[in-house]
């Protein structure tokens, strides 16, 4: 029986994840939440690619909604297609909440962009869901939503 519990508690031990894996991963997916957001800016289209997810869903605070194909061509400066233009995305108050490998991020973002609809300048809460691939996190989906003042 001693050795029935023994067993059990050194499993569960490595089983469960530490506080430290917990704290390294939300300090990960605040800096990939960063890195997203600048490479949305910087049109940095290699770095999106790697970081999404094949089945991404990106919804816009004006209710627009893309998947990974749409949301990188609205990310591209290209003549031919219809883009937005991002000036600025900064957030704060991020929470990460872990569910095994899915994250799921809120927060806020001062956002200043303007596309075919119009200008957007203000602030947005959004949420985004991360899944663990390996040992990357790939952005699965993205919805923002405009705060009224």
């Amino acid at each position: 029986m001693h050795r029935f519990l023994l067993a059990a508690v050194i499993f569960l031990g490595l089983a469960t994840p530490t506080l430290a894996d917990v704290a390294g991963d939300e300090r990960d997916l605040k800096q990939l939440t960063a890195d997203i957001q600048a490479a949305v800016v910087d049109e940095n289209l290699a770095f999106l690619e790697g970081v999404l997810h094949p089945d991404y869903v990106h919804t816009r605070p004006n209710g627009v909604v893309s998947d990974r194909t749409g949301f990188l061509a609205s990310v591209k400066q290209d003549e031919a297609e219809p883009n937005v233009n991002y000036d600025k995305l900064t957030s704060k108050d991020i929470k990460v909440r872990l569910y095994g490998d899915t994250a799921v991020l809120t927060g806020r973002s001062g956002i200043a962009s303007d596309d075919t609809t119009g200008t957007l300048n203000g602030e947005t809460r959004w949420t985004r869901v991360f899944l663990r691939q390996g040992a990357n996190w790939k952005l699965v989906a993205f919805q923002a939503t405009l705060v009224r003042k």
